[in-house]
Formats: C-alpha cells, sequence, structure tokens
C-alpha cells in the first residue's frame, strides 16, 4: 500500500491541476457572463455555453467509456501487481489493491476521453452542433444525390467531425490496449520473434476491423465529396467524378465492410493470414480503384471528347457558382454605344456637378494633417457616404478622430492614463467633406471639423451636425479602459456599457482575465466605475455572433448628433456544393456568401443591435433559430441609418472576380474561356505589378434620370484592354443590392482605363502640363478613373492630385474628363466638361445651355491665379509659384481654346 505521505502529495498534485484548469475555465465564463449581461445577450453566451458543455459531455462521456472497456480487457489479462520495497537486506513485496488499478484505469479513460474530445470538438464547435439542430430546408437540391443543399451545409461538417472522432477514439484505445499488453507480458519480442497470446489478439483483431469499418463510412460519405473537390473542368464536378470516383467509393465502402467482418471472423482464429490478406485486399483496392480507374477513365474518355462529356457538368459549375454569389438574378443589359454621341448636357450637368473626385488616400493624408489636431488622434480610414433630403443628397467623405495610444509621449504611456483616464483616451469628433468639391487652392471643402468646438459649415445638410463627439468604441481601439461617470463631462448623452467593477470579486476575476494586476490594487475605482472592453468594432461582434463574418470597414454615420458604427455581416459557407470556392474576408475557402446582417454600434455607449436584410435566407434563418431575439426585422431599423444603407464594397469585389469567369450562360463559352473579363488595375495595377481597382461609390446619373448612389465596377477584356462591360449595385433603401451588368458589344472596342490613362499622357498640352509639374519639383498622382454610363456612350472622369515637397498635402489641382477619345484638363470638372464640348466643335455657350457667354470667367480665374503666384514669389515659396505659374499657363490655353470653340 502507497505511503501516507506519497498518497498525500498525489492528491495535492491532482487537486492543485484540477482547481487550475477549472478555476481558469471558471474565470473566463464568469467574465463572459458579466459582459454579455453588460449588452443585454445573455441568453446568446448561455446558449452556446449549454451546446458546447453537451457536446463535449457526450463525446467525452464516449470516448471514456470505450476506452475504459478496453483497458478494463486488458486488466483482465493482467495478474496480481506487487511493488517492492528494500530495507537494508530486507526486500518486502505488497500486493497493490485491485480497487487501486480499477481507479487507475478509470482515471486514464475519463482523461482520455476528456483530451480526445478537445482535439475533435475544440472550443467553437457548439456552433456546428447548433447549426445542425437549428437548419431550414433549403428548398433546393443537388443534381447529383437529390439531397437538400442543407445536408450539405449544416449536417454533412457534423458528421463529418463526429466520425473523424470515433476514428481517433479507436485508434488511440488500439495503442493503449497495446501498451498495457506489453507492460503485462502479453505481447513480447522473444528470439527475435514477435509473440502474442491468444486474449490481445483477438483484441487487436477487433479494434483494427473497426478502424477499417469505419474508414467503410468514410468511403461512403466520402462520395459526397466530389462535389466538393471534382476533377471536372474548372475545379467542379465531372465525368470521372460520377462515373468512376462514385463506383470506387461504393466498392471501398463494400469492400471494408467485407474486410471488417473478416478481420472479426479472424478474432476467432490463431491465424494472422486472414487478417493480413483483408488489410492488404483494401489497400490494393483502394489504390486501383480510388487511384487508377479514375485515372484511366479521365485520359481515355473524357480527355479525347472534353466538351462533350463535361458539358452538363459545366452547367452544374455556371449555376450554382453563380447562385452561391447571389449572381443567378442579376439585371443584365445591352449597352448601345455610339461612337458620335451628343446628351443633354444641359440636364447631365447638375448631376455631373454631384460626382465625387476625391480619393480616400490623399484626403486621409489632408486629414491627418490638417485635422489630428492632438499626437495621439488619427484616422484609420476614410469612408464614403452621403447626407441631405431624400432626392438632394451629396456624397461626402467621413474619418473618425480616433485615439492612439502610440501618439502619447513615452512618459505620459503611464498604466493610469491608459486605463483610468477615460475622457482622454476616447475618440473625439469626425471630419466630413464634400467629395465632389474642392477649394480654389484645390483643399477638400470641409462641412464638419474640429473639436472643442465643432466646426460645422454653413452649406452642410442639416444631418451633419456632431453633438456628442465622444467615441469610445472605434475601428482600432484596443485595450480597456475604466469609466467613472461622476468625471464624465455629459452624462446625458447615455452612459456606455461596460462591467460593473464595484465588487472585489468582480475586480478580482478580470483582472485574472485581461492579466493586469493593476486593476486589483488600484485605489481609484468607485462603486460606480465601469469597464470597457472588446471596444473594437471586429472584436466586439465576433463575441457576439462569430458564426457571421463581419465586413472589416465599418461605415460611421451621423445619427442624432453622435457617432454609430455600421457594419455589414455575411453569412458564409464553405460547404455549399459544387460551386467554386473564393476567398473573402481572411477566409479562402468561401463558396457561399450572401449580405444578411446589419449591425449598429453606438460609438460612445457602446451598444449593439443586429439587423436582418434577408430573414428567409436559409443560414441566417438557421442562425435566428438558435438565438431566438438575436436579429431584429430590418423595418425595425431607424430611418436615419436606413438613408445610410450601404452595399459592401468586399462583396462586390468577390462578386466581381466571379463574374471575370462565369458571366457567359454557354458551356462551350466557359470551356474556351475566349471571352473572360478582368477587374482593371489602378495606376499601378496589375499590368504593373499592382492590384486591381476597388469598386468606387459614386454619385451617378442613373437611367431613371435622377442622380443615384451606386457602387460601380469596370470590366475590360482579359489581354486586350477594351471595356466589356461595368457592374452597378444599387444602395438605396428601395432597391438595395439590385445588381445591374451593362454589357458592351465585344465589336464596340470602347476604351477601358488603361486605355484612357495612355490618351492622357499622349495629348500634347496635358504631357506638357504634367511634365513641368513633376520637373517643378511635384508629386503628380493620377487618382482613381471615374467611369460614368450614360445612355449611349461612357463618360472618364480622371482626378489629378499635386502634392509639393516631402510630407505636404495632396491637392486636387485638374480635372480630365474623356469621352474615349478626345480629352480635356481643367481646373473643376464643370470646365472639363465644357472644354471637352467645345474640342467638338461646340461653344461654350451651347454647352452652358444656350447662355450668351460662357460659364467660365477665364479673366478672373487669371487674375486669381497670378495674384497668388505673386503672393507665392513674395514669401519664397519657390515649388508654389511654379505651380501657380503653370496652372496660370493652362487658365490662358483654356482661354483661347474656349474662345476659338475649339
Amino acid at each position: 500500500m502507497l505511503r501516507r505521505p506519497i498518497r498525500l502529495l498525489v492528491g495535492a498534485g491532482i487537486s492543485f491541476v484540477v482547481v487550475l484548469i477549472g478555476g481558469t475555465a471558471a474565470i473566463d465564463l464568469y467574465t463572459e457572463v458579466l459582459w454579455f449581461e453588460s449588452i443585454g445577450l445573455t441568453d446568446v453566451l448561455w446558449r452556446r455555453v449549454l451546446a458546447g458543455a453537451s457536446l463535449r459531455a457526450l463525446t467525452t462521456l464516449a470516448g471514456a467509456l470505450f476506452v475504459l472497456l478496453n483497458l478494463a480487457r486488458v486488466v483482465r489479462h493482467l495478474g496480481p501487481v506487487q511493488l517492492r520495497r528494500r530495507y537494508g537486506n530486507i526486500e518486502i513485496a505488497e500486493v497493490v489493491p485491485r480497487g487501486y488499478v480499477r481507479t487507475g484505469i478509470l482515471a486514464a479513460a475519463a482523461l482520455a476521453g476528456w483530451w480526445l474530445s478537445g482535439i475533435s470538438f475544440p472550443r467553437g464547435s457548439s456552433l456546428t452542433l447548433l447549426g445542425w439542430l437549428n437548419q431550414v430546408p433549403w428548398g433546393s437540391a443537388d443534381p447529383l444525390f437529390q439531397r437538400d443543399l442543407s445536408f450539405y451545409v449544416f449536417s454533412l461538417p457534423l458528421y463529418s467531425r463526429v466520425l473523424d472522432y470515433f476514428l481517433l477514439v479507436v485508434v488511440w484505445s488500439a495503442m493503449l490496449a497495446l501498451v498495457g499488453y506489453v507492460l503485462v507480458g502479453a505481447v513480447r519480442v522473444r528470439s527475435g520473434r514477435l509473440e502474442v497470446d491468444d486474449r490481445p489478439r483477438r483484441h487487436f483483431a477487433l479494434l483494427v476491423g473497426g478502424v477499417v469499418l469505419l474508414f467503410g463510412v468514410r468511403y461512403w460519405m466520402g462520395r459526397y465529396g466530389v462535389l466538393f473537390d471534382g476533377s471536372g473542368f474548372g475545379g467542379g464536378v465531372g465525368y470521372t467524378d460520377e462515373h468512376a470516383r462514385l463506383a470506387a467509393y461504393r466498392a471501398l465502402a463494400v469492400i471494408s465492410l467485407a474486410a471488417a467482418g473478416t478481420l472479426a471472423w479472424a478474432a476467432t482464429r490463431r491465424s494472422w493470414v486472414p487478417a493480413i490478406a483483408a488489410i492488404g485486399l483494401l489497400l490494393l483496392t483502394g489504390v486501383g480503384l480510388g487511384m487508377i480507374y479514375p485515372a484511366l477513365v479521365q485520359k481515355i474518355r473524357v480527355v479525347p471528347n472534353q466538351l462533350e462529356r463535361e458539358e452538363p457538368y459545366i452547367r452544374w459549375n455556371l449555376e450554382f457558382t453563380r447562385r452561391a454569389y447571389a449572381l443567378d438574378d442579376i439585371d443584365r443589359r445591352v449597352m448601345p454605344v455610339q461612337r458620335v454621341w451628343s446628351p443633354n448636357w444641359t440636364a447631365l450637368q447638375p448631376a455631373l456637378e454631384r460626382l465625387p473626385l476625391w480619393d480616400a488616400e490623399p484626403l486621409q493624408v489632408s486629414f491627418r494633417e490638417r485635422e489630428s489636431l492632438r499626437g495621439y488622434y488619427h484616422f484609420p480610414s476614410v469612408h464614403p457616404d452621403r447626407y441631405g433630403p431624400p432626392g438632394d443628397e451629396r456624397q461626402v467623405a467621413i474619418a473618425v478622430r480616433e485615439f492612439t495610444a502610440a501618439g502619447l509621449a513615452p512618459d505620459a504611456q503611464t498604466w493610469s492614463t491608459l486605463h483610468l483616464n477615460a475622457e482622454q483616451v476616447r475618440g473625439n469628433g469626425a471630419v466630413v467633406t464634400s467629395v465632389a468639391e474642392k477649394t480654389a487652392d484645390g483643399d477638400p471643402v470641409f462641412w464638419l471639423s474640429g473639436v472643442d468646438p465643432v466646426r460645422r459649415s454653413p452649406g452642410a445638410p442639416a444631418d451633419v451636425d456632431l453633438l456628442d463627439t465622444s467615441v469610445w468604441f472605434g475601428e482600432t481601439t484596443d485595450g480597456y479602459i475604466v469609466v467613472k461617470p461622476e468625471t464624465l463631462t455629459d452624462t446625458t448623452a447615455g452612459m456606455p456599457t461596460g462591467v460593473g467593477v464595484g465588487n472585489l470579486a468582480r475586480r478580482l476575476a478580470l483582472a485574472w482575465q485581461l492579466g493586469d494586476r493593476n486593476l486589483l490594487f488600484t485605489g481609484e475605482l468607485t462603486p460606480s466605475s465601469r469597464l470597457l472592453h472588446r471596444r473594437r468594432i471586429q472584436e466586439r461582434l465576433s463575441a457576439i455572433a462569430p458564426f457571421i463574418l463581419w465586413d472589416r470597414a465599418p461605415l460611421p454615420v451621423i445619427l442624432d448628433g453622435r457617432i454609430v458604427w455600421f457594419v455589414d455581416g455575411f453569412t458564409v459557407s464553405s460547404m455549399f456544393p459544387i460551386a467554386r470556392p473564393f476567398p473573402l474576408g481572411g477566409l479562402d475557402n468561401v463558396r457561399y456568401v450572401r449580405n444578411s446582417v446589419k449591425a449598429t454600434i453606438d460609438g460612445r455607449t457602446g451598444a449593439v443591435a443586429l439587423y436582418a436584410i434577408d430573414a428567409d435566407e436559409p443560414v441566417l434563418a438557421a442562425w435566428a433559430r438558435a438565438f431566438p431575439g438575436l436579429f431584429r426585422p430590418l423595418e425595425t431599423l431607424p430611418a436615419g441609418l436606413r438613408a445610410h444603407l450601404r452595399y459592401p464594397a468586399v462583396l462586390m469585389r468577390l462578386q466581381a472576380d466571379v463574374l471575370e469567369e462565369y458571366h457567359v450562360d454557354e458551356p462551350s463559352a466557359f470551356f474556351s474561356g475566349q471571352n473572360e473579363w478582368q477587374v482593371p488595375g489602378t495606376a499601378l495595377g496589375p499590368e504593373t505589378g499592382g492590384a486591381p481597382s476597388a469598386p468606387l461609390y459614386s454619385m451617378i446619373p442613373a437611367r431613371t434620370g435622377r442622380v443615384a448612389f451606386l457602387l460601380v465596377t469596370p470590366f475590360v477584356a482579359r489581354e486586350r484592354q477594351n471595356m466589356t462591360a461595368v457592374m452597378l449595385v444599387a444602395n438605396s433603401p428601395e432597391n438595395y443590392g439590385d445588381i445591374t451588368l451593362l454589357q458592351l458589344a465585344r465589336d464596340a472596342q470602347v476604351s477601358g482605363p488603361r486605355q484612357i490613362r495612355t490618351i492622357i499622357e499622349q495629348d500634347p498640352t496635358i504631357s506638357a502640363d504634367l511634365s513641368l509639374w513633376r520637373q517643378s519639383g511635384s508629386d503628380v498622382d493620377l487618382g482613381e478613373l471615374r467611369i460614368v454610363p450614360l445612355d449611349s456612350a461612357l463618360l472618364y472622369v480622371q482626378p489629378v492630385f499635386l502634392k509639393g515637397s516631402a510630407g505636404s498635402i495632396p491637392q486636387l489641382h485638374r480635372v480630365i474628363v474623356s469621352d474615349g477619345t478626345s480629352v480635356f484638363m481643367a481646373s473643376t470638372l464643370r470646365d472639363g466638361v465644357i472644354g471637352l464640348r467645345a474640342g467638338e466643335d461646340t461653344t461654350a455657350a451651347d454647352v452652358a445651355g444656350g447662355a450668351a457667354t460662357p460659364d467660365v470667367d477665364w479673366a478672373a480665374r487669371a487674375i486669381e491665379v497670378l495674384n497668388a503666384a505673386d503672393q507665392a514669389l513674395r514669401n519664397g515659396q519657390f515649388d508654389e509659384f511654379g505651380r501657380r505659374w503653370a496652372e496660370l499657363q493652362d487658365v490662358l490655353r483654356r482661354a483661347a481654346a474656349a474662345r476659338s470653340g475649339g
């Protein structure tokens, strides 16, 4: 019998491990409950916890029971266990009580079950179980097995995981049994030969038979795998998959079943021959049927007549891929292109004046230099949106001034400053500019700027009015802070949602979870203090709904005088059959996506609300059943936010990637690949090693005659660069998400972005101006090309940004306008349109709608620029003087062109 000190030591060690593991888990759960309780979503947490605990308990129990049965079989082969101790010349042998042995194998089985369950069902597996339990019929089936699509999205992932778990349990039990039999001498090596007693031999035969049986089930389930890793053309399921691989999987499943039966029969015999023969046959048929036979079918039957054999499967691929990415019901139109076109410029002029000219990058630099105000403020990103009364909206760029600890002086980055000084470590207001306007100097026109006080332009729409500038929750807001209500300057706007830290138990738990002992020992907390953590938008939403893929570009909206974040959420799946996978949001294997959710987060309080855009979407419907009340109807979204609905650019970029190949309808066209598109590149696009251009939000004339806020992506022919189509997505509440694809005739030869840039660089006047600016030390940046589809033509608008010496602020210096053939550069878009029409033998007065004199007062503009150049020379600003002098030359040249009518 073990001595008492040893027993106490072992017991103490086991207790310490249990307390450490269990205590950590309990603290994590406790702090999670506190956080979810603070945002009013405790039910969401408990449903996930109970689902995970139930799954873990069931699998642990099943695994532990199986391991226990196998270890008990080994123990039956075990004789008395003796412990020998020596006292001087006397050796004493003590028999270990049988109860100790039984306790040992019971503990080993329990630990094995828990460990194996944790490997197969890690954290997050509860969502797989909840999805399976709450799935709804999809209402559509795959063409090969005729199973409802919900089987693949919700059931198959759980079945595969459970099958792998049982396979792991059986293999682990066999390993433990082998170790046990070796220890008791039932399996041994004697005289260079392996000797196995009858009982372990029968035991191993049954276990190996169980493994083979489970492999047979995997072969049977593997039939569905051909819908995801097919060998057909384009990566989808193909002829060989249906006529060779499926037959091979069925045969291998039957052979595995027969091999398992043979192994069970072999357990009653004293020979290893039947078992070895069964396993050998399975391996041989696995290679022959699983690899060689499909390869022969592909080479002999498919390759010589590939299009004929693969045609029906290509149709499946086209259909299911377009359906997976919501491209099966888009509005396709053929856009007639006229080489000689004369639109109603009088009617178009007000609409074109709303076209955005500023890009996000130069605006971000301008905001940082002009509006950061303090070193610890920064603008993480710039977002396009629109404000104003319905029908008269204006496009804006909005950016939130967020706090960054890196901007503080090193000696100011104290624990107290970063965690207890809530008023200092918050974001402070926002900047809003009109992206269709610029000042005379080429700077942005600010509608909202400054802090303490906030400066609002008189020309700003009424809804651009920020009254509460506090932003404790944002894009880059990391770390926790403690808010004391009595120290806040304004408590009428609402208190942030946080965890109360007034009692010692909460402080102890939070200090442990956050890994910060200062929280426990500080004396500055009060009974009303609240701890705010998970303040970054992505982190906050992912903690609430990890089954939703959240957009990384949340939109800040000014609502009722405060900042509210508007975030897109996507329901995704990697198990939508037949569809080709594409990457999205850090996931590499997305086969299905819908923009099904919109979330709002109050920038001050952190209050969260989730809204269902499409409550009938099958994946969202399952999550809504799993978490009742989590998703609110879209009709309950505040009207002030409905006006800011914005289709996510990241989703349109993905859909554009899909349409590059999947815009065709006929399998022959898809097979030949002769009509493939591509998204054109930026000024540093794919042809020069850069990235494809991103979709652009633009206020442009719609076919209805009114100006619409649309998301625009152009397509060009692969390897040819002429324009082939323009994709437009609506953002207004009444037709949100409607996709229109304007396709151009293949023989139209409409200029693409790269060709427009060539026209710009080859124009003698523009080329001379660009060269002059570059030689004077300025950096010239051609911004994103705006493509405006009109009734029968495309209008191209190219902003030109100028930046002087290093560190200077970019200015919108010129606007280039082109109809695809002619090109004109002016100081404003309006002047550019006038100049473009003047170059087509139309007078400026005609363009202005019959006015007696041109709308552009060239003389006044020349005097204005001359005065600016003179002032720059007096101040010794020679770079500025060079730019102004070049601008004066340009104004005089444009005036001469307008006067001569071309």
